[in-house]
């Protein structure tokens, strides 16, 4: 467009992501950052994130000079606003006097800023439903998805072997299972939940390790190598709150249907 004098206006790029926790909000819009100023979208591919606490301040008119200077270190890049609906509380602790400012600034800076607001679905839903003048700038709207028992075993592996580990025989199969009775506890934690398995591994290869080095000399290979028995922890048994199942009997018979 540039080459042929035209005008290279664009619209604004504002997004909502949506998803539970761990499902890779923040990675994305990270990635997003750096992918929209490698393609010549963004100027400086600046990432800035923040919540309620770096927004909110003590005293009237103080909340909309840190919500400037937020849009003005993201200029040429991303604003992430993580847990957005936490900016209303109730409480009348100019949180609306954030969102006022938010809105004027997407408009002043609708060409070189692109804000992403993120959360939890249900809590960005009713976020939404008590600010329309915001919802009506905001372009695209993305779910996140929460991860499937088999995407969450990947996760495990990529992170044994970004960090220079190996899985014994069982460790695939002892996992999978944890992980199929995870993904029923509603906000499991997705990738975090994975992360805290994978750590808490290690802490009790490290006390397994302690117990075997009376007994034998340790290798490079014992010290890499996690086994079946490392994954007996704590977050391996969690429970939680089970996902709602809507249940209604078969009219004529004895039949009970899940859905």
């Amino acid at each position: 467009f540039r080459s042929l004098e035209m005008d290279t206006h664009r619209s604004a790029m504002h997004m909502i992501f949506k998803g539970n926790p761990g499902s890779a909000k923040t990675t994305v819009a990270r990635l997003l950052a750096r992918i929209l100023k490698n393609e010549g979208i963004l100027e400086s591919g600046a990432f800035v994130e923040c919540g309620r606490a770096d927004l909110i301040e003590k005293y009237v008119g103080w909340t909309a000079k840190q919500v400037r200077r937020k849009f003005h270190e993201a200029l040429g890049g991303i604003l992430f606003i993580d847990e957005a609906y936490s900016l209303l509380d109730g409480t009348n602790s100019f949180g609306d006097e954030a969102i006022h400012t938010i809105v004027q600034e997407m408009e002043n800076h609708r060409e070189d800023v692109i804000v992403i607001f993120a959360g939890y679905p249900k809590k960005m839903e009713e976020f939404l439903e008590k600010n329309e003048g915001l919802c009506s700038r905001i372009m695209f709207h993305l779910d996140f998805c929460d991860y499937t028992p088999a995407e969450l075993l990947d996760i495990l592996c990529l992170l044994v072997k970004k960090n220079g580990y190996m899985i014994d025989r069982g460790v695939e199969e002892k996992c999978s299972t944890i992980f199929e009775n995870a993904v029923t506890n509603a906000e499991f934690g997705n990738g975090r939940f994975v992360r805290n398995l994978f750590e808490q591994a290690l802490l009790k290869q490290s006390s397994r390790l302690v117990r075997e080095n009376m007994r034998k000399d340790l290798t490079r290979a014992d010290f890499q190598r996690l086994l079946k028995e490392d994954f007996d922890v704590n977050i391996s048994s969690r429970t939680g709150t089970k996902r709602k199942r809507i249940g209604f009997s078969v009219h004529g018979g004895d039949q009970w249907v899940e859905a």
